[in-house]
């Protein structure tokens, strides 16, 4: 009789030490979820942006440290892109008008020359009210994984990757909007 009892007893511990182990897997596995943001990224899910640095042609130098601390847009088009040349005026426009004061835009011309991109920025100097730099050899559009134009990346202050947005309609995209909205209450 003493046998049995003891098989039932290790028995039954060996279920509540299952439902525990269960209950501690569940535990794991969502708590990260519900602690992220709505319509964020969980937290161990979050990608850093890849290292760079660039200068703008007015000689202002930004890279990973510089722009810690400020939530950043950066803008990548083509001076060829039709509809990179209809968006920038656009954002230009949200630029001076709906544009958080905290959040930070850095336009970067590639997939064509210096030349071209220079020359470009200088005859629509109204629409370009943003820092802009040339990239290049593409090597940041390259650790961006940018192969489309226009292409948005939207990083936030920890300088992590919040948004990749490729072609237009950018200021209409949710995901953008909510963004902007938690950079205005913060």
């Amino acid at each position: 009789m003493r046998c049995r009892e003891t098989a039932l007893l290790e028995k039954s511990r060996g279920r509540h030490i299952g439902a525990r182990a269960a209950m501690l897997l569940f535990i794991v596995l969502t708590v990260p979820l519900m602690n992220a943001e709505v319509g964020g990224t969980p937290p161990a899910l979050r990608i850093a942006a890849p290292k760079f640095e660039m200068v703008t042609f007015s000689g202002e130098a930004y890279n990973n440290t510089t722009l810690k601390g400020h939530p950043t847009l950066l803008v990548f088009w083509a001076p060829w892109c039709n509809v990179c040349q209809r968006e920038l005026p656009l954002l230009s426009d949200f630029s001076q008008h709906k544009k958080p004061p905290q959040l930070r835009i850095i336009s970067i011309g590639f997939a064509d020359t210096r030349a071209n991109v220079e020359t470009f920025v200088k005859s629509r100097a109204a629409t370009f009210v943003f820092p802009t730099a040339y990239d290049d050899d593409r090597w940041i559009a390259q650790a961006f994984k940018v192969n489309a134009t226009p292409t948005y990346v939207l990083l936030d202050e920890e300088g992590f990757i919040v948004l990749v947005h490729r072609g237009g309609g950018l200021l209409q995209n949710a995901q953008f909007q909510d963004s902007i909205a938690a950079i205005k209450q913060s």
